[in-house]
């Protein structure tokens, strides 16, 4: 019986292990972090430029007293509406938020004038990565130049336009993928079955 609780015990620590893998951070605003930005379209540009899936987390980094987060509804993020909508409200920084669910989320500071000039996010999470683009088709070949009968000509070469292939944006600096400290989960699980054995 002892065994078999320590089988399961495994298994579910290494499903855990393999989603935690894939998952990624992501600093809201990566250097600029959650403060109120020189543009009010800047968290909106800093969005677009990354992918979040379920799994993954945002983190906000801000002046504690300053600023806050909040996740709001979309009513209250397009009218930078403050009160009695929020989720709840993190002032001390830094916040962790997971993202658990696909769609779309909505973040606003609650203080001062922070959402009207600006300090708001939103993002779509989507349930998973989407694939790969397929592979491009070779591109067709030009019918053969017809030789010359002046042998001191060069030879006439064919152009092939460049492949125009769009590659998604490299992650950002401050996104990794999400491993527990330097001791990964599988190091635990191997640690726990030789104490329960030995």
């Amino acid at each position: 019986m002892r065994i078999k609780s320590i089988i399961i015990v495994g298994f579910a620590l290494i499903i855990l292990h393999i989603n935690c893998i894939n998952a990624s951070t992501y600093i809201v605003g990566d250097a600029l972090n959650w403060v109120e930005p020189p543009i009010d379209t800047t968290y909106s540009i800093w969005a677009s430029t990354h992918v979040f899936v379920k799994g993954d987390f945002l983190v906000f980094k801000f002046n504690s007293g300053i600023h806050n987060v909040a996740e709001v509804t979309k009513k209250a993020y397009k009218k930078c509406n403050t009160t009695n909508s929020t989720t709840f409200v993190h002032a001390i920084s830094p916040v962790n938020i997971p993202l658990v669910k696909k769609g779309r989320k909505y973040f606003i500071s609650t203080l001062n004038n922070d959402c009207q000039n600006g300090l708001k996010l939103a993002i779509d999470v989507l349930a998973r990565l989407p694939p790969p683009p397929p592979p491009a088709s070779p591109p067709a070949t030009s019918p053969a130049a017809v030789p010359s009968t002046d042998m001191s000509a060069p030879p006439m070469s064919t152009v092939t336009p460049n492949d125009p292939t769009v590659t998604p944006p490299p992650p950002s600096q401050n996104s990794a993928p999400l491993i527990f400290g330097h001791v990964s989960l599988f190091s635990v699980f191997v640690m726990v079955i030789l104490s329960l054995v030995g």
